[in-house]
């Protein structure tokens, strides 16, 4: 059993340098895995290595922190989520950790998944190592909260985006909609589009919008998130662009409708951790009123319909106990039109 070394951290150097972890995963897209980011300080104190996992099969942070430099021994680590401890598609970053002679380990979550789920840091204790867990986990969570969700409930975390005119209308009666909200909301979406492993839609959109639905941001790299159609009974014209993304079409069974429970299951188990659904207004009503989402972000446009369109949601509102009780967590200006961001009341 190797002996933990001395080497001192004030907890406010500590949060700092897990914040320099966390940071370091703000571009990386590694779904179905986590986003991770490691920070190494030598013996002496130094921040000497900082690295992020990119994706499936590659690195993992804490390999590559170790690998940037020439030796890692008595070296503390800061990790925002705690290193697996099984053969994947790498080897266990514990035994990296272990042979580096890393003495100190700083974790900021531990990992749900049930491969891991406290072993790792059980490995590295056992072994001498120094290891605190739980530093800034709030934070670790609000920077991967598909993977955290997904981990935990086996479905992809589901969010609900929607665009209304100030007296909630999304299009006119005669179906036009462009555009109902200003050029920096819409890249506002776009962000939120880029931060989704899937973009769920109905085939009425498909068919009247003929849409990619890829991100559109200026110099960007990341994957783009696979479509997802909820076609019902309708048949997809051939020539839509759409086809070309390989998307995932779900049809019902046995019914008339498609059942949104069942495709989140579907989704889950194929890896994916986070799902938008963006229309039509009978796709987003069958998600929530299956209760199968959990956030909403509604941009509302500086414009008035003054008069009945077409609502973002279908269905009838029948009485006021059918109505879902949200929290609402954000309220921003993007441009001349505010986003308002609200979370799903599940105790209510």
């Amino acid at each position: 059993m190797r002996r933990a070394g001395h080497n001192p951290v004030a907890v406010t150097d500590a949060e700092e340098l897990m914040r320099m972890a966390i940071e370091a995963t703000r571009n990386t897209y590694p779904h179905p895995n986590p986003r991770v980011g490691a920070v190494l300080m030598s013996q002496d104190g130094d921040v000497v290595s900082v690295a992020a996992h990119q994706g499936q099969g590659l690195p993992h942070a804490e390999v590559l922190a170790i690998g940037n430099v020439p030796s890692a021994y008595n070296a503390t680590l800061f990790v925002s989520l705690e290193p697996c401890n099984h053969h994947a598609h790498t080897p266990p970053c514990t035994e990296a950790i272990l042979s580096a002679g890393i003495t100190r380990v700083f974790v900021g979550a531990l990992d749900p998944d049930e491969r891991v789920a406290g072993s790792g840091v059980e490995r590295l204790r056992a072994d001498g190592v120094d290891v605190t867990v739980g530093m800034l986990s709030d934070e670790v969570f609000a920077n991967d909260p598909g993977y955290f969700h997904h981990r935990t409930t086996g479905l992809p975390l589901v969010t609900v985006k929607l665009a209304t005119t100030l007296d909630g209308q999304a299009a006119a009666r005669d179906g036009t909609s462009q555009w109902i909200t200003s050029p920096e909301a819409r890249m506002d979406a776009q962000e939120l589009r880029s931060e989704n492993d899937v973009v769920i839609v109905g085939a009425g959109t498909i068919i009247a919008d003929d849409p990619l639905l890829t991100v559109r941001l200026p110099h960007y790299e990341g994957p783009q998130p696979r479509p997802v159609i909820i076609a019902g009974s309708r048949d997809i014209p051939s020539d839509r662009k759409i086809l070309q993304r390989d998307p995932i079409i779900y049809r019902p069974h046995n019914s008339t409708r498609v059942d949104p429970i069942h495709v989140l299951e579907d989704l889950g188990e194929r890896g994916y951790t986070t799902a938008m659904v963006e229309g039509g207004p009978a796709v987003a009503s069958d998600f929530l009123r299956a209760k199968a989402v959990d956030r909403i972000v509604w941009y509302v446009g500086a414009k008035l319909a003054i008069g009945g369109g077409l609502p973002a949601l279908s269905g009838v509102f029948e009485t006021i106990g059918d109505a879902t009780n949200l929290t609402i967590t954000d309220v921003e200006q993007i441009g001349p039109d505010v986003r308002i961001s609200a979370i799903i009341d599940r105790e209510h």
